[in-house]
């Protein structure tokens, strides 16, 4: 679960604070590691009260790889930096403060990582890790990925749905959207999820949709999407049913992944199952329809190459709509 905090006035620091605090608690960091987080979240969210606009701190516990520990994400709509090198030297301020926001950060932070475009705004993620020193490096899993998801606006549960397993030497990727908003297309998605769980090591996507389509017959249905991708083969399979997005990014090629119309567990037809290449630095991206689709990558020179968590928050920002439940699951092969 991730919580998303509006961050444009100092008191809401503090509640970015408190709520790194209970994720902390819930890792099981050490007071040492508490106190790292509670600096990346003061700085993280005291920048965004004097830089930004329209900020937020989403902050999360993860896992990658061989690490777990607790992510926030800040971003905003403001005026973006200019010169990153000088904005991280610590005594570089611009609001007349000490200027030690970025370099706490960075310092801090066992993985930091950031993307700003001028008069677009940034977009930075810090990671603390459970466990790993300070000054470790710490080598990246196989599997980097990232999503971001949240209800329509005046909703409580969110009618999408997301969820990424590694099976033996294949990952497996789902995106749901529950027919609708509210707890009825939470019921479907988290059925959906049920299924896709317990999916095996060599089914294949189609498959695993076309069992979703039984299951979800007693549900109000969902559209689905699966993206099985197996690193020894270099081969990412995808079956979607409505309309998901899709897209398989490889070097200068983008590969788009098609779904068939129809409602899983109400009317679907034959399965259809599509191929992309999928080796090393390739990239993922697939969302529902609570993001337009009507975005460019030309806008964004340079972020495909940032970690997955920059990326999903910067495509979320810009294009994530209020009036519908949305989800974006961003996902990168490192080797």
């Amino acid at each position: 679960m991730e919580t998303t905090i509006d961050v444009n006035e100092s008191s809401q620091v503090a509640e970015v604070r408190r709520a790194a605090a209970e994720l902390a608690l819930a890792e099981k960091m050490t007071e040492t590691e508490t106190g790292r987080l509670a600096l990346i979240a003061t700085e993280m969210s005291t920048n965004l009260v004097k830089y930004g606009k329209a900020g937020t701190v989403t902050l999360s516990r993860y896992v990658e790889g061989k690490h777990h520990g607790v992510q926030l994400v800040g971003v905003d709509s403001g005026p973006g930096i200019a010169d990153f090198v000088a904005a991280s030297r610590d005594g570089h301020s611009t609001a007349g403060s000490l200027g030690l926001g970025l370099g706490v950060i960075m310092r801090s932070a066992t993985f930091f990582d950031v993307y700003s475009v001028p008069q677009q705004g940034t977009a930075m993620v810090a990671r603390l890790a459970h466990g790993v020193p300070r000054k470790a490096v710490t080598a990246p899993a196989t599997l980097e990925y990232a999503a971001r998801s949240r209800p329509k606006r005046g909703q409580v549960e969110c009618g999408d749905a997301w969820s990424v397993r590694e099976i033996g030497k294949r990952q497996l990727i789902c995106v749901v959207d529950g027919l609708g908003h509210g707890p009825l297309a939470a019921l479907a998605s988290r059925r959906a999820l049920e299924v896709f769980a317990a999916a095996g090591p060599d089914d294949a996507a189609p498959s695993i949709v076309a069992r979703a389509h039984e299951e979800l017959k007693s549900t109000r249905g969902a559209v689905i999407a699966v993206l099985v991708l197996d690193p020894a083969a270099g081969t990412a399979e995808f079956c979607g049913v409505g309309n998901i997005v899709a897209a398989v990014y490889q070097g200068t090629e983008t590969r788009h992944l098609l779904s068939i119309e129809g409602i899983v567990g109400y009317r679907v037809r034959e399965m259809r199952r599509q191929q992309a290449s999928w080796g090393p630095g390739a990239l993922a991206i697939l969302f529902t329809d609570g993001l337009s689709s009507r975005w460019s990558l030309a806008r964004y020179p340079g972020l495909l190459t940032h970690h997955p968590s920059v990326i999903a928050s910067v495509l979320f920002r810009d294009h994530a709509r209020d009036s519908d439940d949305a989800t974006l699951v961003v996902a990168r092969r490192n080797a």
